[in-house]
Order: structure tokens, then C-alpha cells, then sequence
């Protein structure tokens, strides 16, 4: 059995550190923007202060332990346990400060402003750290990948694989998988990409022997062999248990909460939390500027499009709008350059009739090699400009820049339903667009646009802009 240290908060003193940088730069900032000079360093009093709020916060950090699991934590948890730092320091400075009567000078409008701009540092500061030591441009062993041992399914692991390896901060480091199905008992060297498989009388005794304390279960608990996730847990062996694979479904929330003396894995309805709802604000005030910005921006695109059709011999329409389902499942109208023949609709219905053609529909709700799409299309497709008309609908609320792909009416319901996919206004790109976009099967990508629902923040929005405009500079994946 691994001992797994007391003082855990040991293990980030690099993040202590980078909170200390911040707090300094705040104080900093905020003495010039009271005394419009930067020579703290020549006044004792100012000095002292600095030193104090320094000392304080290293205090803070000792008892508060804010650093806890905090490679792992979601952008929005990190920004409200920086929040509560925040405060506390703010609280016991002030509260040190008036109880000592020290330095009587100070100002508490500068405490006030230098712990605000703290915040923002801190949390900027933190999140660049973080992607530095998952870049692995630097190096900081207290801060190294968590071994994690992954039992699950043949059928299921390259996706259990891909999702606990997904996202920006690379947190776990899979050294091994046990396959429960596997017909072979004693399957202990075959991999599965560069990960050693280990079978049934193995890979119980591996965990342990090398020390291994995280296990993540992608099935259900009764499928685990018996006394297996009994004596690991004796042993001090940090078990995982996936939602979805335990309760047989993916819940929209989920949450633990107390029962008496139990505690009771809550399952329900979806519901955004008082941080989103501030973000969903802020997200509709930046769509109506961009909104307005890439309407103007849309006519001298306009006039482009039109003479690239005119000299391709095309002279209908440059413009269609396709009924959708919005928000809520109101139904919408989306503008968006044509790229296909004007009779694309009666020319689907005919393809559809033979079975290459309709395979690959019900696949993927798309054609490869598209007959329908013309020659200009190709280009607009390609370079994602037929979407921008899109525009329109963001500047008119019935779209976002960021947010899951718009549907047409019933076809969510031909692929399983989820209807938390409609809780958030439909997006001209989304968290698919920048994970692959035409090169991953629709239910993939349905999931994908799940997640984003699920976690949609600010930053998640920048990340789908900035990931989505390399796609479309490097070509990757646009049919």
C-alpha cells in the first residue's frame, strides 16, 4: 500500500508559489495606481505591508489547502476556490491590520483594489502554469501524471481511453487495463496501443505491487470480479467509479448528497449554476458585438461569393435558409451560403433510395464525395465560409458563435434523444468543430457537443474559436 502524504499541499508548493508572484505584482499595480510611482521599496511602511500580506498568504495556504486536486479541477471550481482565497486573505489582512492597529497609513481602498486585481492574476497565472507543465517545457516532479490503473470493456475502452486523455490539462497517465469480457484469463502482454493489457489473475496483484492508487471502473460494479474492489480498497486503493457505466445511462447532473448516514449518488435534471448563468450575459453581449462586427464585414464577402458563382457559370441564389431546431427546440431559420445545386433537396431524396448512399446517411447525415455540392461550394465549404450568413441568426438571437451544431427537426431523436443538446442556443461552430469536425462519426460528435453543454464557460468558448479558425487555416476535416 502507497502512504499518501498529510501535508498535500507540499506537493504544489510550485502553484504557492506562483500565488505569492501574483499577490506581489497586484501590490505593485495597485500602489501606482494610488501614488503614480513605482518606489514602494524606498517607503519602510509600504515595504512592511508587503511583507505582512506575503507572510499572511503563505499562512492561508497552509491551513486552507488550496491546492488540493487542482490539476484536475473544472475551470469553474478553480475560479471559485480562487474567489475564496481571495477573501480569505482580504479578511484576516484586514482583520491583522485593524486588531494590531498596524500602519494606520494604509489604505483600504488599496487592499481592496490590489486583492481584485490578485484574483484575476492568480487565476490567469495558474491556468498558464498548468498548461507549461502538461507542454512539459517545465518540469515540476511534485506535479508529474497520476498513475491510473482503467478496468473495462472491449468494446468501450478506446473511448474510456480517449475521454479520461481528453481535455487540457493531462492529468492521469493510464499504465495498465484489465478487460473484464476477455475471453483470455491470463492475457498479460497484449496492448492496446503502448498500454499493457493484464488479465484476470494478474492485474490485481500488479496494482498493488506497484504501488498504483488510482483505479478508474468503466463497468459495472457487479461485473468486477468479487473481493477484487474490496481488497483494493483495504489497501488503500482510490476506486473511480464512471457514472454512466455504473447506473447503465448518462444522467444530465449529478451530484452527491446525504441521506442521514448515507450518501446517495443524486441523479436529475440538468440546471446551470449562478456562474454560468453570469456567463450566459456575457456570452450574449459578445455575440451581438461580434454579431454587428461580421455583418459589415459580410457584405464585401457577399459580393465575392456572387461573382466566384457568376464566373462558375452558377446564377441562382447565392443565399438558402434551412428550417432547424434552436434552443429549447423552437424552431429556427439559419442563412447560409448555398454550396450545393438549387434542386438539392429532390436530388437527396432519389439518392437516398439506394443503399450505398443511405448508409452513409444514417451514418452520418452527410455524403463523402457529395454529387449535390458545386464547384464554388466546394471552396465555401473548405475555407467554412458558407456559414458565415450565420451571422444574421447570432445578431438575432437565435444562435451563438459558440454552441452545439443546429439540428434538423427529429433528427436527435433518431440517435438516442439527449435533450439537455438543446438547453443551449445552437452555434455557428462548437466543440465538435475543433475535435475532429467532418472526420468523426455523428454519434461521436453528438457526444462531443454534449460535453460542451455540460461545461460551456467563457474560456471553453475562446478554446472553440481559436481551435476552430486553425482547422479551417490548416484545412483539417471541412466537407
Amino acid at each position: 500500500m502507497q502512504i499518501k502524504s498529510k501535508y498535500s499541499w507540499a506537493k504544489h508548493l510550485d502553484f504557492m508559489v506562483v500565488d505569492l508572484v501574483a499577490l506581489f505584482i497586484a501590490f505593485i499595480i495597485s500602489y501606482f495606481l494610488k501614488f503614480h510611482e513605482w518606489d514602494f521599496y524606498t517607503n519602510d511602511e509600504w515595504t512592511r505591508y508587503l511583507f505582512i500580506v506575503l507572510i499572511l498568504s503563505i499562512v492561508i495556504n497552509f491551513f486552507v489547502n488550496p491546492y488540493s486536486g487542482i490539476m484536475r479541477r473544472s475551470y469553474y471550481m478553480e475560479l471559485i476556490r480562487a474567489f475564496q482565497l481571495t477573501i480569505y486573505n482580504l479578511l484576516i489582512a484586514s482583520l491583522i491590520f485593524y486588531a494590531f492597529k498596524i500602519g494606520a497609513t494604509y489604505s483600504r481602498e488599496m487592499s481592496f483594489v490590489m486583492y481584485g486585481i490578485y484574483f484575476v492574476l492568480s487565476v490567469i497565472l495558474k491556468f498558464l502554469w498548468k498548461k507549461l507543465l502538461v507542454s512539459g517545457k517545465v518540469v515540476v516532479k511534485t506535479t508529474k501524471q497520476i498513475p491510473l490503473f482503467v478496468v473495462g470493456k472491449i468494446d468501450s475502452i478506446e473511448k474510456t481511453i480517449r475521454n479520461v486523455t481528453a481535455g487540457d490539462f493531462k492529468l492521469y497517465d493510464i499504465i495498465g487495463i484489465h478487460l473484464i469480457d476477455s475471453e483470455q484469463e491470463s492475457l498479460d502482454v497484449e496492448e492496446i496501443g503502448t498500454i499493457p493489457v493484464y488479465g484476470r489473475d494478474v492485474y490485481e496483484k500488479h496494482i498493488l505491487d506497484h504501488n498504483i492508487e488510482e483505479v478508474l471502473i468503466a463497468v459495472r460494479p457487479g461485473e468486477v470480479e468479487p473481493g477484487v474492489m474490496e481488497r483494493l480498497n483495504a489497501n488503500g486503493v482510490g476506486l473511480n467509479m464512471v457514472v454512466e457505466s455504473a447506473i447503465g445511462f448518462q444522467p444530465e447532473d449529478q451530484y452527491i448528497q446525504n441521506f442521514g448516514v448515507y450518501k446517495a449518488l443524486s441523479i436529475g435534471a440538468f440546471s446551470f449554476r449562478p456562474g454560468q448563468l453570469l456567463y450566459l450575459g456575457i456570452k450574449r453581449f459578445m455575440d451581438i458585438v461580434c454579431g454587428l462586427i461580421g455583418t459589415i464585414l459580410l457584405i464585401p464577402i457577399t459580393i465575392i461569393v456572387k461573382l466566384v458563382y457568376l464566373l462558375t457559370g452558377d446564377k441562382a441564389k447565392i443565399f438558402y435558409r434551412q428550417k432547424r431546431v434552436g434552443q429549447n427546440g423552437k424552431e429556427i431559420k439559419i442563412w447560409k451560403f448555398r454550396s450545393m445545386v438549387p434542386n438539392a433537396d429532390d436530388i437527396l431524396q432519389e439518392m437516398l433510395k439506394e443503399e450505398k448512399w443511405r448508409k452513409q446517411w444514417e451514418e452520418n447525415q452527410k455524403f463523402e464525395n457529395d454529387p449535390r455540392i458545386t464547384k464554388a461550394g466546394k471552396i465555401l465549404r473548405k475555407t467554412s465560409i458558407d456559414e458565415l450568413p450565420q451571422l444574421l441568426n447570432v445578431l438575432k438571437g437565435d444562435m451563438s458563435l459558440v454552441g452545439p451544431r443546429p439540428l434538423v427537426e427529429g433528427e436527435l431523436e433518431e440517435h438516442g434523444g439527449l435533450k439537455l443538446y438543446q438547453k443551449v442556443k445552437p452555434g455557428i461552430t462548437g466543440w465538435w468543430g475543433c475535435n475532429g469536425r467532418s472526420n468523426i462519426d455523428y454519434r461521436e460528435r453528438l457526444e462531443l457537443e454534449y460535453y460542451y453543454v455540460k461545461n460551456c464557460s467563457l474560456y471553453l468558448d475562446a478554446l472553440c474559436i481559436i481551435r476552430t479558425a486553425l482547422a479551417v487555416i490548416k484545412k483539417d476535416g471541412a466537407q
